[in-house]
């Protein structure tokens, strides 16, 4: 189940101009991302992650994720967010009972200021598809997640 308190406009996914244009805010892709490959059942991964502490909060991961698995269409998912500022981060993953699966598509939202955000104008902040950034050998998945980024690696079996 997903929610937004806000559909349109303020600190909505879309934004809109009255009797005018309509555009995708950067919220927006994370969002639809979930939804559309996040089907299934919910995995939670035992992460191991350097960490740092923020203004508010001590020992904040760098890495965040999550996975999900569709047995109806053999495919599993891991939605992985770099909050790393200046390095990339190697994700491994051990796929031990989900071997035979194979990277079909990893899709980043990196590469942009942190506050940065679309306008009616400029609408720079969209994924990207990143290739050869995501392999698996065997039963261990090895991708590499830009600095600052939202990731979706989507696997089919």
């Amino acid at each position: 189940i997903a929610c937004l308190a806000q559909l349109v406009n303020v600190i909505a996914p879309i934004m809109t101009e009255n009797g005018g244009d309509a555009w995708r805010q950067t919220i927006y892709y994370p969002f639809m991302h979930a939804s559309n490959y996040g089907r299934g059942v919910a995995l939670i991964p035992n992460i191991e992650s350097d960490k740092y502490d923020g203004r508010k909060y001590k020992d904040v991961p760098y890495l965040e994720a999550i996975a999900t698995v569709n047995e109806e269409n053999d495919e599993l998912t891991i939605f992985a967010v770099n909050r790393c500022p200046g390095e990339e981060l190697l994700l491994e993953a051990t796929l031990g009972g989900f071997s035979g699966y194979k990277v079909t598509e990893h899709i980043s939202l990196y590469g942009f200021d942190p506050k940065e955000r679309n306008t009616k104008d400029l609408r720079k902040v969209k994924p990207s598809t990143l290739s050869g950034s995501t392999e698996v050998d065997k039963e261990l998945l090895k991708s590499k997640l830009p600095p600052l980024s939202w990731n979706v690696i989507r696997m089919k079996k």
